[in-house]
């Protein structure tokens, strides 16, 4: 009865382990039996055998200690007794702790709690403590029984997970990669920024970076290179000031804030990164140069929260990539408004396809020799309710967005199988009709596979048709998904045509290893022919090339009567220009063609 009133005494809101309550409960008992000698003895006893267990009067000097204390203090008994219990502090507790234990046990309470204590060797070592005041026969304290339990694995073990908690989230803000600030730790410093400044009325400046060169290196040298790029980029910038808050947000893309910064001194800045990152990069064997684009915004002018300054700055630096790249470009308010009329040109096009406004027009391929039957190329054109017919370079914004360019690239190929069985039940005598492809038409199979289901759901044989293709499409991390549809394509019997070569990035690897039937010379070196030696021996030398590869030539650009004199004499295969027809709607195709025939004849 007496240890139950007494565990019932103990404060209603105490948050204690089973074995807290269990060691309180005896403690309490202890307590209870303080005038009553065999009682005591009993659960001292029991206590000394799993407890470590001292005795202090009053005054904290110690009275008795048992074995397991002087194991754990590294102290002897001799040492202990006659001592102040004070000598065994780590200095871990302030003197607010010790105050409020005393004051509990000094009024008779029991005082329950982790007290972390030293040893004799200056080592720390923690304890689950009670202490129990006894009373003398006139109800006073004389006396105090410290009853504690080792926990210094488990407080270790608190400290590790709290140490690993915050490693984790230090990683958790951190790139792996260059140990930079990531985007969410860029995120989290911008609104703090924000919300400070906001009260200040201080502006900073928010640059948002972009590598030129990065796909580019990453294809040709590998994702290591791509890495080390990476790696030494972050290093440079890292490097910039302390003023400089720099982020990598993903990719080759990388976030600045730039604080206590004049405007002037910010210009400066911002061009001594630009030219730090100019300067030659070791990859392995190689070394390269790289440049960079920058769009900076302006706080609070350009932005007042997060989402809009960081809105503002990739326009500025969409704008900087557009003008040239390898500079810097400040935000202003033309740039949004010329995003917002390119994303309501994306939806146009999306409300376009779905009302049925694209069509193709075809314009005449000519063999130089004879009067066999012509090719067509299928060009695009947009019949636009408030802008008329539009070609392609009209909207060409809209390929920028693969989702587009692909929509576009299968509305283009279902309209040309339309449109070529239509003119076969016309009775016209056609060669083959080219389709011009993108990367878009080859991210997955659903372009090849679609085309094939065509010829077998129209009847009309791949041998009627030519892809075309061009040179940067065979670059990039979409080259082998490119490489494996044009094969299974020209194995089915599809002629596959080289667009636009001689301009862009081919290489005669690309004449050997690629199933390529036809090259079609750039209308640019057509243009100056009649006056430039050089461009006349670029179009023979790559005629002479393409017929030693077995493979047949399409010369575009032919305008004038002098284009087709000159290029009639180097050998050329077939005719494409202004001179012989435009590109004309299906309605119109046979009028021309029969024209056609007349002049050639």
């Amino acid at each position: 009865m007496t240890i139950l009133t007494q565990r019932a005494a103990l404060p209603a809101d105490r948050n204690a382990t089973d074995l807290s309550c269990l060691l309180e409960s005896m403690a309490s008992a202890l307590h209870a039996v303080s005038h009553f000698r065999p009682e005591e003895d009993f659960i001292r006893y029991a206590l000394d055998s799993s407890a470590i267990v001292a005795v202090t009067d009053v005054q904290g000097t110690i009275t008795y200690v048992n074995g397991k204390f002087c194991e754990i203090s590294g102290y002897t008994p001799a040492e202990l007794i006659g001592s102040n219990h004070r000598m065994l502090r780590s200095g871990l507790h302030d003197t607010d702790f010790f105050r409020a234990l005393y004051r509990t046990i000094a009024k008779g309470g029991v005082w329950h709690g982790e007290i972390c204590n030293r040893r004799k060797d200056g080592s720390l070592y923690w304890v689950d403590t009670t202490v129990v005041p006894h009373l003398n026969p006139q109800g006073k304290v004389d006396s105090y029984t410290s009853i504690r339990f080792d926990i210094t694995a488990r407080k270790q073990l608190e400290v590790d997970l709290r140490a690993s908690k915050q490693r984790l989230k230090r990683l958790a803000d951190l790139d792996p990669l260059t140990g930079l600030p990531n985007r969410r730790r860029f995120q989290a410093h911008l609104e703090m920024l924000i919300a400070g400044f906001a009260a200040t009325g201080e502006e900073f400046h928010l640059a948002m970076l972009d590598l030129d060169t990065f796909k580019e290196i990453n294809d040709s040298f590998g994702h290591h290179a791509g890495d080390e790029l990476l790696r030494t980029v972050a290093a440079r910038l890292g490097a910039l000031g302390e003023h400089a808050f720099i982020s990598r947000l993903g990719g080759d893309e990388f976030g600045i804030v730039l604080t206590d910064t004049p405007p002037m001194a910010a210009a400066g800045f911002f061009e001594a990164v630009l030219n730090d990152i100019r300067q030659p990069i070791s990859l392995g064997a190689t070394t390269r140069r790289c440049s960079a684009s920058l769009g900076i915004a302006r706080f609070p002018r350009d932005g007042d929260d997060a989402e809009s300054l960081l809105k503002a700055a990739d326009l500025a630096l969409y704008q900087a990539k557009s003008l040239g790249r390898d500079r810097c470009e400040l935000f202003h308010p033309a740039l949004r408004d010329a995003a917002e009329q390119r994303s309501e040109l994306l939806r146009d096009i999306e409300n376009g396809l779905r009302l049925d406004m694209f069509e193709l027009h075809y314009q005449p391929i000519v063999p130089a020799r004879g009067d066999g039957p012509v090719s067509l190329e299928a060009l695009m054109r947009w019949r636009h309710p408030q802008r008329g017919l539009l070609a392609p370079g009209d909207f060409d914004y809209g390929f920028s967005d693969p989702g587009i360019r692909a929509a576009l690239g299968l509305f283009m190929l279902e309209r040309a199988f339309k449109d070529v069985a239509a003119f076969a039940g016309q009775g016209m005598a056609l060669c083959r009709v080219a389709v011009n492809l993108t990367n878009s038409d080859f991210r997955s199979d659903v372009f090849v596979d679609r085309f094939l289901e065509l010829c077998a759901e129209t009847g009309l044989e791949p041998q009627r048709f030519c892809v075309e293709v061009t040179e940067g499409m065979f670059l990039g991390l979409n080259q082998k998904r490119v490489h494996d549809g044009l094969r299974r394509l020209h194995d089915a019997g599809v002629e596959i045509a080289l667009d636009d070569f001689g301009t862009g990035y081919a290489s005669l690897t690309h004449l050997r290893h690629l199933p390529i039937d036809r090259l079609k010379i750039d209308r640019s070196f057509v243009a100056n022919m009649a006056a430039s030696r050089e461009d006349r021996a670029i179009i023979r030398g790559v005629v002479d090339i393409a017929h030693n590869l077995g493979k047949r030539v399409t010369v575009e650009g032919v305008e004038t009567a002098e284009h087709l004199a000159l290029l009639s004499q180097m050998d050329c295969d077939h005719f494409q220009g202004w001179f012989f027809s435009k590109a004309v709607a299906p309605a119109r195709l046979a009028q021309t063609l029969r024209a056609m025939r007349r002049v050639r004849a």
